[in-house]
């Protein structure tokens, strides 16, 4: 999260993330994966319970045995959901989809890190000096009829 001058608080946007993240060391990039992988996961287990909760309310069939996201849904608590939350449950589940794939593009991110990394390019301090020309150049390519060889994180 980032600060506006008016105190609120905006999600940070993937192009910060990246920015960010190269110059964290490897165990603070762990650690966001960590953090990240976990919200991921309990992201999954939301949305497979919303997506219960609203295939009950249309009358629709599923195996809820078969998932083992719900492992912990009771017949109990699918018989109490009320017709009258589908909207906010699909709509819950539409918003959760949005958070899950900024967090796959945050693990991309992270693993295009890694990579980059691990390539035997020059080490930490030259990192920033490298990405820089070469971003340079990807720009200028931008402005031509030339296609980037190149891929962009």
């Amino acid at each position: 999260m980032k600060h506006t001058a008016s105190g609120t608080k905006e999600p940070v946007q993937i192009e910060e993330f990246k920015a960010a993240i190269r110059d964290m060391s490897n165990d603070e990039l762990n650690n966001i994966r960590i953090e990240i992988e976990n919200s991921l996961k309990h992201l999954r287990r939301s949305n497979a319970r919303l997506q219960a909760y609203i295939n009950k309310i249309e009358g629709r069939e599923y195996h809820y045995e078969d998932n083992e996201l719900l492992d912990d849904l009771s017949a109990d608590e699918l018989d109490s959901i009320d017709y009258k939350d589908l909207q906010l449950y699909s709509e819950s589940l539409n918003e959760n989809n949005i958070i899950l794939k900024n967090y796959e593009e945050r693990i991309d991110a992270l693993n295009q890190e890694n990579i980059f990394r691990t390539s035997g390019l020059p080490k930490k301090n030259n990192i920033s000096n490298t990405r820089d020309k070469k971003q340079d150049t990807d720009s200028e390519i931008l402005n031509t009829s030339e296609k980037p060889n190149s891929i962009y994180l």
